[in-house]
């Protein structure tokens, strides 16, 4: 690899910074490091693309029956489980598919600042298996902590949101428990909360702005489909789009390219961690130590 295409993870950076030099790391590591991601999670993510669809079709038939109840099908049978058993399938597909793509990615990283700039795919799979599991209880108590803030009131489920984005670099940088990654989070953040949420609003505005895009194609292709069923008497009728097949691809696409999308945000975030780390300790020994652990 050329020195001059080396991105330093670790140095202060600006948000612009952030920004191109995420865009640099993509742009010179994007074929190894996209292919170590599909070895490592691409059969989850199928499969949680493929119950997403799975789901949207059995919802369909579920409320185009309900909507017949009292028309052609009076004895509709409200199966709850052909609702309940691919809601669970897509929950858990997800959060597997989302666990190996984050710390794949961060593996990657890992890698990638270890040996400067040469990736070594045994020491990145050996990451992921171990930080697995730490890495779904952590999404689990991490979320946890954002649901019971939400409730509370918005603006602390906010406020955790963004300080429990740190968490997952800590977990995987600094070999932390869950329950360390977390508190070391707030430590972490002090003093940086406004600067690391205006960093992350402005990247997930730009997310939006690109699944808008992305989603564009499907919002068209909607338009055309469903002023045709419109035109039908029956409103049950119109559930029968959201088992097209045109559809179910065009949204099979745009789902895969969301999963990109957030891989796109997770290093983001890396780049929020060691800037913060480099702003409160700038010689950096401690984060040399911590990347060279196993």
């Amino acid at each position: 690899m050329n020195n001059q295409d080396f991105v330093n993870f670790r140095q202060v950076r600006s948000l612009g910074d952030i920004l191109s030099d995420t865009f640099k790391f993509l742009k010179s590591e994007w074929q190894p490091f996209f292919i170590t991601i599909v070895k490592i999670a691409i059969v989850p993510v199928i499969i949680a693309i493929a119950a997403a669809i799975y789901f949207l079709i059995e919802s369909s038939y579920f409320y185009s029956g309900v909507l017949n109840i009292n028309q052609n099908e009076p004895d509709f049978n409200f199966n709850f489980s052909s609702i309940f058993l691919p809601l669970t399938a897509i929950i858990a597909s997800y959060i597997i598919a989302y666990a190996l793509v984050t710390v794949a990615s961060l593996s990657y990283i890992k890698s990638y600042i270890k040996n400067k700039g040469i990736v070594n795919y045994d020491e990145i799979q050996t990451d992921t298996k171990e930080q697995f599991w730490p890495y779904v209880g952590l999404f689990f108590l991490a979320g946890l902590i954002i649901l019971v803030g939400t409730l509370f009131c918005f603006l602390p489920g906010i406020y955790f949101w963004v300080v429990l984005s740190l968490s997952i670099p800590i977990l995987i940088y600094q070999n932390k428990g869950v329950a360390d990654s977390i508190s070391d989070a707030f430590t972490l953040i002090k003093d940086n909360w406004w600067e690391t949420f205006g960093i992350l609003i402005v990247v997930q505005i730009l997310i939006i702005i690109a699944s808008f895009v992305v989603e564009l194609p499907i919002s068209l292709y909607q338009g055309v489909d469903m002023t045709a069923l419109l035109e039908d008497e029956n409103p049950a009728d119109l559930f029968e789009y959201f088992r097209d097949p045109v559809y179910l691809v065009l949204l099979g696409i745009s789902y895969l390219v969301k999963f990109v999308l957030y891989i796109i945000s997770t290093i983001v975030t890396v780049f929020i961690y060691f800037d913060i780390r480099e702003q409160k300790n700038p010689t950096s020994d401690g984060i040399i130590d911590e990347i060279g652990m196993n």
